[in-house]
């Protein structure tokens, strides 16, 4: 018998059905947020990467203004509530090492057992895997402590223990507390309570997450098939590397596990058009038919986090200058993809200016292959983008936008933004 030839897929229906997958293209709630909104977001998702970077605002809230729109403080406070309720049965959302730090659905946590008893075997980052092998008593005598008086942040914990400066390392000196702490966070054994600012603070996992959710055992095949089932629906068209990156399951083992959702009729293999490789899709995966909104991402945005998607999905180069020196920046610090009409069309270095209260874009740049160049269609996305920069100065509590000059788009741009009806 012949096998049957995968489907194949334009590159634009690929395009649609990535976006439509991760809801950038229902359009945004009206009225009031609450967690419904939060969850429905998070379904689309599956995670929601924690980034500190607050030049404009923190990378995860961004991540969720573009599904759900409100406001900065509507947005933190709702996550907030969702991760940090008082009761753990109240919780819709946790702290864990998904596609690294992210706030992942409690539900999901069980999913994650295999990285935690990998790492409680040694199998973590380095510094932390040295850190436990040669600190078992104050790692025990961290826990016990947190399960006597409750939540502490690394500096409270610190101070209890009267420990000393810590371990010196190429990101500064980390505590013996922040490690202890790190180490049974990474092996499940603490969560995190809630925040005080962006300071988390600590507690037993029996005392952050509900029972059931911490009794709850996933062997590994298993976990690892329904983390990659979980990234498809997210992604709506992935090759094996995207799908593996989603949640940074083994680069070994997980091709195995994607060839049994294939042979289980979970996933679909499917040739799209300009790939080098097979993509995938969720088995009975209809086509997407909505166009994208247009709105300005995050850089840690699923849609585009992993850089080989982005530049294979929508021929969008990328790479994070925010540690390269000034004079060596080619783009800018904190750079937004801009999405229109289902491709990545421009990018903009974007900060929030506190002491003017205004929204301020240092540098704008048209992406060559896929800004248009039909005149009707660049006013198109010239109003777009000038309207979605005044939304997102509104969303910052911000009374205005002021574009520099640098890029080869910041004059048209500056246009656009001052001839907006906003």
């Amino acid at each position: 018998m012949t096998a049957a030839q995968p489907a194949r897929l334009s590159l634009r229906a690929a395009r649609r059905l990535a976006i439509g997958a991760q809801g950038l293209a229902a359009p945004l709630p009206a009225g009031r947020l609450d967690v419904r909104h939060l969850r429905r977001s998070m379904d689309c998702m599956g995670l929601l990467q924690i980034d500190a970077v607050n030049v404009l605002a923190r990378s995860h809230l961004l991540v969720l203004r573009a599904r759900m729109g409100g406001t900065h403080d509507a947005v933190l406070a709702l996550l907030e509530r969702s991760a940090y309720a008082r009761r753990a049965d109240e919780r819709v959302l946790t702290e864990y090492w998904g596609h690294e730090a992210s706030f992942v659905r409690v539900a999901d946590w069980p999913l994650f057992g295999w990285r935690m008893r990998r790492g409680a075997a040694g199998d973590m980052w380095s510094g932390y895997a040295r850190f436990g092998e040669a600190n078992r008593p104050k790692i025990r005598t961290a826990l016990a402590w947190l399960d006597a008086n409750g939540p502490a942040s690394t500096a409270e914990l610190d101070a209890a223990m009267g420990w000393g400066p810590g371990v010196r390392g190429p990101w500064g000196t980390r505590s013996n507390g922040k490690l202890a702490l790190a180490w049974l966070f990474w092996a499940g054994r603490v969560g995190v309570a809630d925040r005080a600012g962006f300071v988390r603070r600590y507690d037993v996992i029996e005392r952050v997450l509900p029972s059931d959710v911490v009794e709850a055992v996933v062997d590994e095949p298993d976990a690892h098939r329904a983390l990659l089932a979980d990234a498809a629906r997210c992604l709506g068209v992935a090759a094996a590397d995207d799908l593996i990156d989603y949640h940074r399951l083994p680069k070994r083992i997980a091709p195995a596990r994607i060839a049994e959702l294939v042979e289980d009729d979970e996933l679909q293999e499917v040739t799209v058009e300009g790939w080098d490789r097979p993509g995938y899709v969720p088995a009975g995966q209809r086509a997407a038919r909505r166009r994208s909104r247009s709105v300005l991402l995050s850089p840690f945005d699923p849609l585009v986090w992993h850089r080989p998607r982005a530049e294979r999905l929508f021929g969008f180069h990328y790479r994070i200058e925010i540690y390269t020196p000034k004079a060596k920046r080619q783009y800018g610090y904190f750079v937004l993809p801009f999405l229109h009409d289902d491709a990545l069309v421009a990018r903009l270095d974007v900060r929030f200016d506190r002491e003017r209260n205004m929204l301020e874009v240092p540098a704008s740049w048209a992406e060559p292959a896929s800004w248009p160049s039909d005149a009707a269609a660049e006013t198109k996305a010239l109003e777009a983008l000038a309207t979605e920069l005044h939304a997102l100065s509104a969303w910052c509590g911000g009374e205005g936008v002021s574009v520099l000059s640098r890029g080869d788009l910041a004059g048209r741009v500056r246009t656009a933004v001052n001839g907006a009806d906003c």
